[in-house]
């Protein structure tokens, strides 16, 4: 898989890069003619054009001082503007030195109509330490910027985007090509700063290896890792050679999530499946799910199941390969104490979904002691709920918190949205599948239930939690190509897994 680097992990390479030998001003070099050089191939094949570079105060702006020398030292009528002032840095004022005198330098803002008259127009405003909202000037320069005929092209990332979260302003540079150096950084993966990015293509710059020291990786999910990873199916394997899960979902007020899970697993491949709920549910579910079998469950007078459940349940899970706990759970105090006494006492890894995530957040230190692997599979607003954090801090930082909870508690944990990372103690999986097709109730469901079917079928915690990811988005993707993502159900994705399992077995 393609590896990913954090902020942090690059600013870490650039250092020891320099005290490798390779400077950070050799660097600034290698990155500014790997930017001319993609200039002139991606966009000047044809002859001369006029080039307008926007240059920042910062490193990044030095990277666009040695492409406009390049450029102009290749022949090309390069223009570089100023918008923020001159440099800041010693190395980009060491850049702006050296440029050649043919490049025009403007330090005011010109009108509207001075930038239509460029071809290509380079972003190399700000860099990837940039966070928050553009100025009223900048944003007003990327207004008319954007909605010229120009090709426009950012370095590193587009300006007005986050490379550590992928959050953008509104105004952002609006790229149809992004040049990054050495590694992709995680925000240009991440919503909505992806979308700003065009196509992204990465340029060596001369780091040296073993610059990359920091052992948590991040890797950009693929089909060749998916394929790897899922569990074979032995041509005389049984529905035991495929694993059981046991799911304790559902109640009177959530009945169609427990049956979206239980589709999700059946259609994943294991071989058994047990739900553990209500009366109501297992009445309503058990004329249409016909591959489950079906436990009832005691209940509170309001149809939420109780605490009395526990015994019966760790037995269950030591017959079984995976126990699914929370799509349709409902939360209750009886149901903070069932989750707490199931993490503590249950024999075969859980996976805990929704409200089995706002049942444990209550009591959250039971994880301390769990005896068996925990899988969290949270949404943002669920995340923020586990480790007691306001959801604007997980929006803005949400790898680390995943990292850090993980790591706090020695879970896996799934963190969804748009793109979602896997993460256990040491290793983090990015998916970037699927559509708006999953913005619908009932697609955290059907991926909880994925991910416990791999999981009973033998895949490892943080390998079934990216492959379902995966898989789910890819079969979305699919459904779409002759389908408005509007119309796309959760159902329809759990019918049509088939098809996208038969592509990755192919």
């Amino acid at each position: 898989m393609e590896r990913i680097l954090t902020v942090q992990q690059m600013v870490n390479c650039e250092k020891l890069s320099h005290n490798s030998g390779v400077s950070l001003s050799r660097l600034m070099d290698n990155a500014g003619q790997a930017l001319g050089r993609f200039v002139l191939k991606a966009c000047m094949s044809g002859g001369v054009h006029r080039c307008l570079i926007l240059a920042g105060k910062g490193n990044n702006g030095g990277d666009g001082f040695v492409c406009a020398d390049f450029l102009a030292q290749s022949g090309v009528d390069v223009t570089v503007m100023l918008p923020c002032g001159d440099s800041a840095t010693d190395l980009a004022k060491a850049a702006f030195a050296k440029l050649d005198p043919n490049v025009t330098i403007l330090r005011s803002s010109p009108d509207r109509d001075f930038f239509s008259g460029f071809d290509v127009i380079v972003d190399c405003l700000f860099g990837t330490g940039f966070h928050g909202s553009l100025t009223g000037d900048i944003a007003g320069v990327f207004a008319i910027v954007n909605s010229t005929d120009a090709i426009r092209i950012a370095c590193d990332l587009p300006s007005g985007c986050d490379a550590s979260n992928g959050l953008a302003d509104k105004d952002s540079f609006k790229a149809h090509m992004t040049l990054t150096f050495h590694r992709k950084k995680a925000g240009l993966l991440l919503s909505p700063c992806r979308y700003f990015c065009g196509k992204v293509t990465v340029a060596d710059i001369g780091i040296p290896q073993g610059c990359e020291t920091d052992p948590f990786t991040v890797e950009l999910c693929d089909k060749q890792y998916v394929r790897s990873i899922l569990p074979e199916r032995l041509a005389y394997g049984n529905k035991g050679t495929f694993g059981k899960v046991t799911a304790v979902c559902g109640s009177h007020s959530y009945i169609g999530a427990a049956g979206i899970s239980a589709l999700g697993a059946l259609r994943s491949g294991v071989g058994l499946y047990e739900l553990c709920s209500a009366d109501k549910v297992i009445n309503s579910l058990s004329s249409r799910i016909l591959e489950c079998t079906y436990t009832h469950l005691e209940t509170d007078k309001d149809g939420f199941l109780t605490a009395a459940n526990t015994q019966v349940l760790i037995e269950k899970s030591k017959r079984s390969q995976c126990m699914l706990i929370g799509c349709g759970l409902g939360h209750t105090q009886q149901t903070e104490q069932l989750v707490a006494e199931l993490v503590m006492n249950s024999f075969c890894p859980l996976v805990i979904d929704a409200d089995g995530i706002n049942s444990l957040a209550a009591n959250i230190d039971v994880l301390q002691k769990k005896k068996s692997d925990v899988i969290l599979t949270p949404h943002p607003m669920e995340l923020a709920r586990l480790c007691g954090r306001d959801i604007e801090q997980v929006l803005s930082n949400r790898l680390d918190i995943a990292r850090e909870t993980a790591g706090k508690y020695g879970v896996t944990l799934l963190s969804k949205s748009c793109e979602s990372f896997a993460v256990d103690s040491d290793r983090c999986i990015l998916t970037d599948t699927g559509n708006t097709a999953l913005s619908k109730g009932g697609s955290g469901d059907l991926l909880a239930g994925m991910a416990a079917s791999l999981i009973a079928q033998g895949c490892k915690p943080v390998d079934a939690c990216a492959g379902a990811s995966y898989i789910m988005g890819k079969t979305a993707e699919m459904l779409c190509e002759g389908s408005s993502p509007r119309s796309v159900l959760p159902t329809d994705i759990a019918a049509s897994l088939g098809r996208y399992f038969a592509q990755l077995e192919a």
